[in-house]
C-alpha cells in the first residue's frame, strides 16, 4: 500500500507500518515530528481530502488531484525512505491557496473533534 492510499483510506495500521518512529512531516502549515503525532494528522488529512486520483508518480514524489469541500485541489506528496518501505520524511503541498486555506480550517475542526 502506498502512503497516499493509506492516508486516503484513513488506514492507521498501514500508516504505522509505513512510518519510522521519528518520522518528520512538513505540512502546508508547519513541521511535525514523531509517528504518533503525525498519525493523528495524516488520519485527519484523509478525512478532509476526498476523491484522490494520482496523476503522476516520480521517484518518491506523487502528484494527485482531489477535492476539499467539493473544490478541486492539486497536491504533491514527497516521501523520503530510509529503509525499504519505511518513510522518514513527508512533505505535503496543496494548491490553490483558497482551497489550502479551506483545508487548514477544516483540519482544525476535525482535530478539535477527535
Amino acid at each position: 500500500m502506498t502512503l497516499l492510499e493509506a492516508i486516503d483510506g484513513e488506514d492507521r495500521d498501514a500508516l504505522v507500518e509505513l512510518l519510522v518512529d521519528d518520522v518528520v512531516f512538513h505540512s502546508p502549515v508547519q513541521t511535525y515530528r514523531g509517528r504518533e503525532q503525525i498519525l493523528r494528522l495524516l488520519l485527519a488529512t484523509g478525512s478532509i481530502i476526498e476523491n484522490v486520483e494520482v496523476t503522476r508518480r516520480l521517484d518518491g514524489v506523487t502528484f494527485f488531484a482531489a477535492t476539499v469541500e467539493e473544490h478541486p485541489v492539486d497536491g504533491v506528496l514527497v516521501e523520503r525512505e530510509v529503509e525499504e518501505g519505511r518513510i522518514a520524511e513527508i512533505t505535503l503541498m496543496l494548491r490553490p491557496l483558497a482551497q489550502l486555506q479551506a483545508a487548514v480550517a477544516r483540519m482544525a475542526r476535525v482535530l478539535s473533534e477527535r
